[in-house]
């Protein structure tokens, strides 16, 4: 076995070596750690949720007035030739004439309908979504990472399975070899031998180019702009035993029907925000008021006025064109959209717990099963060796006894995968995934 490993580690060097990628030891903690800090999705999904709570204000709902400062200055150069009425004249090629108007304005809805309570609870139902969905994406991420990391074991242990072939099928071609210039055996013992020992090495080559494809797909989870090969952990920890849960608490703790809920909810608040626009609005304004002016002729030479204003303005609406009635109808059919939306993704997750729950069970009566068949497989290589070695076994035993024990050995590890699999699924769907890390 350590043979074997050895093996493993130098093929990870030499490619490591012939291509312009880094060889790069990942653990399965790591990878979810650095999934978390830099997956592209979980921090686009901070920064929707950092919007959602800045917008969350109590003057975004339209509790607060809005106050407003502002001034006007003008200037005017004229030329002014008047004859008064009482003989007088005025001539001044060069009459200039100046009116400046600073002024502070207020406006303040004080009732529109309940309208900016039902706004507020809506930004809050917004802001609670987008935080829901930040832990949906995290969830989602470190699941696929974790799915991605068992699969990056498979293939590597895969790889020992094939360079345990190939030591097997290089034994038996030396064996033959020998046999066949002793005269103990057939040539065509050799050939075959010789035949099965490159197929082994071309079966090695395959699995390069499929585990450097999972290598890339793991950069991207972890937001790593730069391709690394990949040395993963030999075996993965698996829960054997994972407990029953019931599927009736699934909608109070699966994060997808918590967004559908949340969905729901926000839909239902646009109904009331609707509704509100057929109740009258109050509201008051108010201004303080300055204004000067300078004029080089006529009678009022310089005037200057200042002061406070205030307005109460109460609106009802009577009639709109029923378009208050329109919108009002659209908001209730779009909330029960959303209910039906939320039934029908309850449905879903409920059979995609069923399925994950089903699958993780069968894989870990598999997993037994395949553990089970090695020690067989193991064995009945052993003797068929034997046999070989000293001629009373034939190749086709031989080969058929290594074929027997690689694929024995595949299915032990793909039994492991399907494990962590579908038990990733479960924790997933029951929301436990991240509390479990």
């Amino acid at each position: 076995m350590r043979r074997l490993k050895n093996l493993i580690l130098f093929t990870f060097i030499l490619l490591a070596a012939n291509g312009s990628i880094a060889q790069t030891r990942l653990t399965l903690h790591d990878a979810v750690e650095r999934t978390l800090k830099n997956n592209f999705d979980i921090r686009i999904a901070e920064i929707a949720s950092e919007q959602a709570a800045t917008n969350n204000t109590v003057g975004n709902a339209g509790f607060l007035p809005n106050i407003n400062a502002g001034v006007a200055a003008t200037e005017s150069r004229t030329n002014v030739r008047s004859d008064l009425a009482n003989g007088t004249q005025q001539n001044n090629p060069k009459a200039i004439n100046t009116n400046i108007n600073p002024a502070v304005t207020a406006n303040w809805t004080l009732f529109d309908g309940g309208r900016m309570f039902v706004v507020k609870k809506q930004l809050s139902a917004i802001e609670a979504l987008t935080a829901i969905q930040l832990k949906l994406q995290a969830q989602s991420s470190v699941s696929r990472t974790i799915q991605m990391y068992a699969q990056l074991v498979l293939l590597q242990r895969q790889m020992v399975a094939i360079d345990t072939a190939l030591h097997l099928a290089r034994a038996r071609m030396e064996l033959s070899e020998i046999k066949y210039q002793s005269g103990a055996g057939a040539k065509i013992d050799f050939l075959q031998a010789k035949v099965d020992y490159n197929a082994r090495r071309a079966d090695s080559l395959s699995f390069i180019s499929g585990y450097a494809q999972a290598c890339d797909s793991m950069s991207v989870l972890m937001g790593e702009q730069e391709g690394a090969w990949y040395r993963v952990d030999e075996v993965l920890p698996m829960n054997m035993n994972l407990q029953e849960t019931n599927p009736s608490i699934l909608p109070d703790v699966n994060l997808s029907l918590a967004v559908y809920k949340q969905n729901k909810n926000i839909a239902e608040l646009n109904v009331d925000v609707a509704r509100t626009y057929a109740l009258p609005t109050l509201s008051v304004s108010g201004a303080y008021l300055y204004n000067r002016s300078t004029n080089a002729t006529g009678f009022a030479l310089f005037s200057r006025n200042y002061g406070g204003n205030g307005t109460v303005n109460l609106s009802m609406p009577l009639f709109q064109g029923g378009n208050i009635r329109r919108q009002t109808k659209v908001a209730s059919l779009q909330a029960m959209r959303e209910e039906l939306l939320y039934e029908r993704q309850n449905t879903i997750i409920k059979r995609q717990h069923r399925t994950a729950r089903r699958n993780y069970e069968i894989a870990v009566q598999a997993w037994k099963l395949a553990t089970e068949d090695m020690k067989f497989a193991r064995e009945n290589l052993d003797v068929q060796f034997a046999r070989f070695k000293v001629g009373v076994g034939t190749t086709l035993e031989s080969r058929e006894a290594e074929n027997a024990y690689v694929q024995t050995l595949i299915r032990l590890y793909s039994s492991e995968y399907n494990v962590k699999l579908f038990e990733t699924q479960v924790l997933e769907l029951e929301n436990k995934l991240l509390s479990d890390k």
